[in-house]
This record gives C-alpha cells, sequence and structure tokens, in this order.
C-alpha cells in the first residue's frame, strides 16, 4: 500500500506540490508579524514577548511611526485531505447536516441573528 494519501472526495492521489501535499494542508511554519507605533514598543516585544523558537526574522520601518517585525515559528506540517477546491467543496456540501449536528452537540452553534 503506498504512502501517499488520497482526496476524501474523489479518491485521488495527493501529490506534494510546492512544499505542501493536498488543499488546505497546513506547512511546517506559521508566518506572523506586528506593527508597531515606535521602534522602543517592537523592541520591548521583541525582548519581552518573541517566542524562543522564531526564524528568519524581518525588521522593517517603511515610514515615520510604522515599525513591523515579521518571523516564523515551526509548527506540525499535516496534509490536506482534498486535491483541489472543488473536492472540498462537494465534500462538504455532501455533509453538511453531519457537520451543523457535530458543531451543535459539541455546544459552539451560533444561531444567525
Amino acid at each position: 500500500m503506498s504512502d501517499i494519501p488520497v482526496c476524501q472526495q474523489c479518491g485521488k492521489k495527493l501529490y506534494k506540490n510546492y512544499g505542501s501535499r493536498g488543499y488546505l494542508a497546513t506547512p511546517d511554519n506559521q508566518y506572523h508579524h506586528k506593527i508597531f507605533s515606535t521602534e522602543e514598543k517592537r523592541n520591548n516585544f521583541e525582548r519581552d514577548e518573541l517566542p524562543e523558537n522564531v526564524y528568519d526574522v524581518d525588521r522593517w520601518n517603511y515610514r515615520a511611526n510604522d515599525f513591523g517585525i515579521s518571523y516564523r515559528t515551526p509548527q506540525q506540517s499535516r496534509d490536506g485531505l482534498f486535491h483541489n477546491r472543488s473536492c472540498f467543496e462537494r465534500w462538504h456540501e455532501n455533509h453538511r447536516n453531519e457537520i451543523e449536528r457535530l458543531i451543535r452537540d459539541m455546544g459552539e452553534w451560533k444561531n444567525p441573528s
């Protein structure tokens, strides 16, 4: 049996495409960015709140009162469950009642007002 996962809707194999596999895949890193009004606030954030496992840190100052920082943190990568958006939408339509029931059972359903 193959280690290549398959689409949950149509059964096609999900091949790697630019580092991820399948539609709605989770990459192995997460991108973060924040903008501050002063350089001092950015430096305080960097010193006090920036996680220890960050990498690819970029600091910028494009104009006055616009001090930014962007960085990446590692996360567990996960394959997508579908090979394209149309398969995802068809699967969602076919399982809508079941999804709504699960959300209601979890107590997180919000009625539209």
